[in-house]
């Protein structure tokens, strides 16, 4: 677990103005080719989940809600349907040859009536990718989406370049713990055209919002006891969102009880009958000693880190076979 310097903890939760905006620049690393994942190394990966960072953070008073939050995720319904197609996991190997899992989320990134995106974009949090606390740097990933226990029905694909905020990479600053990765595409296309793309939304103005959050979880709370999947089942809960504070920067938190591997996992609103709606956060941290996670909001940085990874330029890099489990 990762922990705040004291002078932040100390200003957890206290009425000060939010700060002046800064000017974060962004950093972009290319990822290697990922070796061999055998289904063999995916199910050890599987064990061996990013930490969920465990932090202090005030919630201010919420108003009794018509529908009570659900606290025990359960098991999310509707593969091979949105949204759920569009979520899965992460398999990441660090520069130190660990392996880890997160969550991530395929997003729309090519829209023919704005200008043409590059359909390749995957939304995570950031401390699944680079994380100055511990030292974690991805080298490598591949994505499963729709992951369902021994189920891979759309393949893996692997991950081309990452992209976050200098904030967060210099000093794990939370209010930026988001990050972009460009997936390379395959003969056939691009992961949007795979998977299609759950939309995301900037700057949303209201602080109490009713929305699902899906993870691929290894462990629960209290006590980060295991499930019996290994993460491998996607999880969900479902709520309406508090506001919180965090050293003077506003977040978004929703009573859960997942902990390790939904890291990255998306916060879904305006969910629709057709499985689509809009992506408003991702799963950043969890308040301490209690069952709930937290979300940086998405605003105009986050707009703007966006657009820049959704005209990288990807490569066509086929993903072994051997990788791909049974559908």
């Amino acid at each position: 677990m990762t922990t705040l310097p004291t002078a932040l903890l100390l200003a957890a939760g206290l009425s000060s103005p939010v700060r002046a905006a800064p000017a974060p620049s962004p950093v972009a690393r290319t990822l290697d080719v990922p070796g061999a994942w055998t289904a063999e190394r995916m199910r050890r990966a599987e064990a061996h989940p990013r930490d969920l960072p465990e932090r202090a953070a005030k919630v201010r008073p919420a108003k009794p809600a018509k529908t009570p939050p659900i606290t025990k995720a359960v098991i999310a319904k509707g593969h091979r349907k949105a949204p759920l197609k569009q979520i899965g996991r992460l398999y990441i190997t660090g520069e130190d040859g660990r392996v880890a899992t997160c969550t991530g989320t395929v997003v729309n990134s090519a829209y023919p009536k704005k200008g043409k995106g590059n359909g390749s974009v995957l939304l995570t949090a950031a401390h699944c990718l680079q994380d100055p606390d511990d030292g974690w740097n991805a080298r490598s990933l591949v994505f499963a989406p729709d992951l369902d226990k021994e189920a891979t029905p759309h393949g893996l694909w692997n991950g081309y370049r990452t992209l976050m905020w200098s904030p967060w990479v210099d000093r794990a600053d939370p209010a930026f713990d988001y990050a972009f990765v460009a997936m390379s595409r395959r003969s056939s296309g691009t992961i949007q055209k795979k998977t299609s793309g759950q939309s995301l939304r900037f700057g949303a103005k209201k602080t109490r919002v009713w929305l699902r959050l899906y993870g691929y979880a290894v462990e629960h709370y209290p006590r980060n006891q295991d499930y019996p999947e290994n993460g491998t089942v996607l999880r969900m809960c479902k709520g309406r969102t508090v506001p919180a504070t965090l050293g003077g920067d506003r977040f978004s938190s929703l009573k859960c009880d997942m902990s390790h591997g939904a890291s990255g996992g998306p916060l879904i609103t305006d969910l629709k009958k057709s499985g689509y709606g809009r992506v408003v956060g991702v799963i950043s941290f969890r308040k301490q000693g209690a069952a709930r996670l937290y979300s940086p909001l998405f605003d105009r940085w986050t707009r703007e880190l966006f657009f820049r990874i959704r005209t990288v330029r990807v490569p066509a890099q086929e993903a072994p076979q051997d990788v791909v489990r049974a559908p």
